[in-house]
């Protein structure tokens, strides 16, 4: 499995917990209820345990309720991830590979679901913490109760109810970093971008449960 596949499942695969605080849940699910959909520039870093960089990447996120996430990676390779809630597809654009799977609204294995409004769940499978700062940035880590999940913890960070970022550790202490930018909130995207069609020529994958 490639580096790009392991981060992104790592991001699409794991929001699972019972929440430590039925605040912070509460205020996790305001922040979210509020983006029916959001369109940002995201810049990406993965350092291992040492703090050395692994990896850098930058692309563009649009999500749009319920359960339609739409993540491409443009630089340093050109990666795509698309759901419309049904299937989900990685296409590796530049090695030309595909993989299609059925979709699961199950956060256990998809936590990027939390940005497209998949907040019923937080509260059964996260214990939750929050902290403000003076800046009106409020930070909310969330700690999977189940053990064999991808990451042992998560942080995502808002900004006056604007989403900043999100670091996810792994089990090997490696931080994923992605930090968003241009982000616009509650703008008209269409459905149709979240359909995809394999080029012709590129072998599909199909993954089976």
């Amino acid at each position: 499995m490639n580096l790009f596949r392991s981060v992104f499942l790592l991001l699409l695969s794991s929001f699972s917990l019972v929440a430590a605080s039925e605040t912070a849940v509460q205020q996790l699910s305001a922040q979210l209820q509020a983006m029916n959909s959001l369109t940002a520039e995201f810049k990406q870093t993965i350092n291992d345990n040492t703090g050395a960089v692994l990896q850098e990447a930058e692309g563009s996120l649009t999500v749009k309720r319920p359960r339609r996430f739409h993540w491409r990676t443009e630089q340093p390779y050109e990666h795509l991830v698309v759901t419309d809630g049904k299937d989900l597809w990685l296409y590796d654009i530049d090695l030309e590979q595909i993989t299609q799977q059925a979709f699961t609204p199950d956060l256990d294995k998809a936590p990027a679901l939390l940005l497209s409004g998949e907040v019923d769940e937080i509260s059964k499978q996260y214990q939750v913490q929050v902290s403000s700062s003076a800046d009106n940035t409020l930070t909310f880590t969330l700690t999977p109760n189940r053990p064999d999940n991808l990451f042992k913890q998560l942080t995502i960070s808002f900004n006056n109810k604007q989403l900043q970022g999100m670091i996810l550790k792994d089990s090997f202490e490696q931080l994923t970093t992605i930090m968003f930018s241009s982000v616009r909130l509650n703008v008209d995207v269409a459905d149709s971008l979240f359909l995809f069609t394999p080029p012709d020529g590129v072998d599909v994958i199909r993954d089976e449960p």
